[in-house]
């Protein structure tokens, strides 16, 4: 059986506010010391976030492995955190597939002269 604890510090149930990190600062996502579990996960939520805009990007990937997808569909992948590097992955293609259907009728006139 699973007893609740209270919290030393606010007096209530723990939860994800009260959980602190105690480790070193976290550049790519801007975790520091004594951040609570409820802003580290904000945090990654902002930091992890796709890129895009128009043409080949030219910045600085913010860490390796960050994506990049250019308005034409091209996909590129951050190789570097320190310099502007990125890789080529390929290009987006979505389809749609549509199916119609037509109903075509055929009238003949004919007439008669007397």
């Amino acid at each position: 059986m699973r007893v609740a604890e209270i919290c030393p510090t606010c007096a209530t149930f723990i939860n994800a506010s009260c959980i602190v990190y105690d480790g070193a600062y976290l550049p790519n996502t801007d975790v520091s010391p004594m951040d609570t579990l409820d802003e580290i996960l904000e945090k990654i939520d902002n930091s992890f976030e796709l890129t895009d805009g128009v043409g080949v990007p030219t910045s600085v990937p913010a860490y390796v492995g960050q994506l990049y997808l250019a308005t034409n569909g091209n996909l590129y992948i951050g190789l570097s955190d320190s310099i502007p590097n990125w890789g080529f992955i390929g290009t987006i293609v979505t389809t749609t597939t549509t199916t119609s259907s037509s109903t075509s009728s055929t009238t003949t006139t004919t007439t008669t002269s007397v």
